[in-house]
């Protein structure tokens, strides 16, 4: 049964004595002398929730320790925004605090500046050229996966499986993944004419005809920036965000069989519990206490038990289900049906 190591927020003294608790438990022998990438979500440009920079600091400084040589890094985007190329991003990781001055080591955007630098890899019902992850993260000798563990409007829950599906994943992948949503105007009664979901579509997908949206489905791509509809006019029918997700949990498995042979390890971190995922750039909206820090060696079961602690957490709803319509038992069971890990695991609290 899959070890996942829990240090209560409430003991976190300080980043650096967590992170260098939490992985006593496992063994680093694997990672030394290896060039290891640190792949996390760095935020979008205003966003407040991300992790926060002391976390990756402490885990640098834990790895240069073990004997590593680590870089921080991550994808671009498939939205259009200031992530969507690598200059882009590295200009917002600077920003948010993520650069080799303040945390020791390098950000290396992993699929370049276009997203074109990528590796394919075999993935069942997509085209090979499709299917593809970040050269960096490809070619990297050891990984660190560090995840906000957060809301998601479009996976119920943001963690592990989520971070490796989406972000490993070059655009192409992305785009397979997105494509099987297709927002529609199921409520036009709601629909105030705003205009919100036209400013938000970087695709220009989204007009206003009468006061009304209306998509052209030959230039959606299903990024999802649409379903932040103030009003639920606009939103991705039940069937579609299903389809999503158990095609997340697949992907995710698949780009870990790709990666198989290269020593993994997981970090959580709840708190700053936000409804929507670190892409957005409003204030935040916080929809739990901060609950801890997870280290495990299985990224479903660490999904899973931070999940089910955040459940226990929340301040204004019962479950992470109500607060954006979409159940992340879905995904994580699709990942675990494809072999990505287990939702059975043995939870040590340090």
């Amino acid at each position: 049964m899959s070890l996942v190591v829990k240090v209560p927020f409430k003991k976190i003294l300080s980043p650096y004595r967590a992170l260098r608790v939490s992985l006593e438990n496992f063994n680093l022998e694997p990672f030394k002398g290896k060039v290891v990438a640190v792949k996390l979500h760095m935020g979008e440009r205003g966003n407040r929730s991300h992790v926060h920079p002391s976390y990756l600091s402490s885990l640098v400084r834990i790895l240069r320790d073990a004997g590593c040589e680590p870089f921080l890094t991550d994808t671009t985007t498939l939205y259009v925004g200031p992530r969507n190329t690598g200059l882009g991003y590295l200009r917002v990781s600077a920003e948010n605090g993520f650069n080799q001055i303040g945390i020791g080591a390098p950000v290396i955007i992993a699929d370049g500046l276009y997203g074109t630098d990528v590796v394919e890899i075999s993935f069942k019902g997509s085209k090979l050229e499709d299917a593809s992850v970040g050269k960096a993260l490809y070619d990297a000798e050891g990984i660190v996966v560090v995840s906000h563990v957060k809301g998601h409007a479009l996976t119920g829950l943001a963690g592990a499986i989520k971070n490796i599906a989406m972000g490993f994943g070059s655009k192409k992948f992305k785009k397979f993944m997105h494509s099987l949503l297709k927002p529609k105007l199921l409520h036009p009664e709601k629909c105030s004419g705003c205009g919100t979901c036209v400013r938000v579509c970087g695709f220009k997908a989204i007009t206003l005809v009468s006061g009304k949206p209306q998509i052209d489905y030959e230039k959606c791509v299903g990024c999802g920036a649409c379903s932040r509809c103030p009003t639920g006019a606009l939103v991705f029918p039940e069937e579609l965000i299903e389809n999503f997700n158990v095609r997340l949990g697949e992907v995710a498995a698949s780009i870990l069989e790709a990666f198989k042979h290269k020593p993994i390890i997981y970090i959580n971190i709840a708190e700053k519990i936000t409804r929507y995922c670190d892409c957005v750039s409003d204030p935040p909206e916080l929809v739990a206490e901060d609950v801890g820090i997870y280290v495990s060696q299985d990224p479903v079961a660490i999904d899973v038990a931070a999940f089910k602690d955040v459940e226990n957490a929340l301040t204004k709803v019962k479950s992470l289900k109500e607060i954006n319509n979409v159940d992340p038992w879905i995904h994580l069971r699709s990942a675990e049906k494809r072999g990505a890990g287990k939702t059975t695991y043995q939870l040590e609290t340090t």
